[in-house]
């Protein structure tokens, strides 16, 4: 930090008296702390993926593949209060048959995801829940060292909401560095 106050107040030496003060006191919270320069070793990466976001950018990969050797956890999570309404409305029949179509969506994107990954070096266990995808996603999260999610996690993103309320909620909740893609 030392370094960062000698360079706003040689910046701002003379200018409007002591408004420098005032502006390293604003700005304070955007200036890294020297043990913030130190990137983060990571072992483990969790990959919340469903139905709105499953296709993963070229980039991204290049990305992870800076981590070769660690953990991927990549989670298709199924909306189980989805699953009870149609249940409720439609019967249980049309309710189980509904999810043996998400199932079998889940298991082929995941498989997809799972070889591109294993290409980089990384290496992948696959799992498929049916629960609350930002509950589920934020306490999974605790136990990984980085968190990639999809803007458009738990709903489609538009021009008027380009990323999903859910992701909002789950990177306001974790406190891991997180990719948003």
């Amino acid at each position: 930090m030392g370094v960062f106050n000698k360079l706003v107040t040689r910046k701002f030496r003379n200018i409007a008296g002591d408004r420098y003060d005032e502006i390293l006191k604003r700005y304070r919270e955007f200036l890294l702390l020297p043990e913030e320069f130190v990137l983060p070793e990571i072992q483990s990466i969790l990959i919340p993926i469903d139905r709105f976001a499953h296709e993963i950018p070229s980039e991204l990969y290049e990305t992870l593949e800076a981590y070769s050797g660690a953990s991927v956890m990549l989670v298709y999570v199924s909306e189980s209060m989805a699953f009870r309404m149609i249940e409720q409305t439609l019967g249980r029949d049309e309710a189980e048959r509904l999810k043996a179509a998400e199932r079998e969506l889940g298991e082929r994107v995941l498989s997809e995801i799972a070889s591109s990954l294993e290409d980089i070096g990384l290496r992948v266990t696959k799992r498929h829940l049916f629960g609350n995808k930002s509950d589920d996603v934020i306490k999974l999260a605790e136990n990984f060292d980085l968190l990639v999610i999809s803007r458009g996690y738990g709903s489609e993103i538009t021009k008027m909401s380009p990323m999903s309320p859910l992701v909002l909620r789950i990177v306001q909740h974790v406190v891991k560095p997180t990719i948003v893609y």
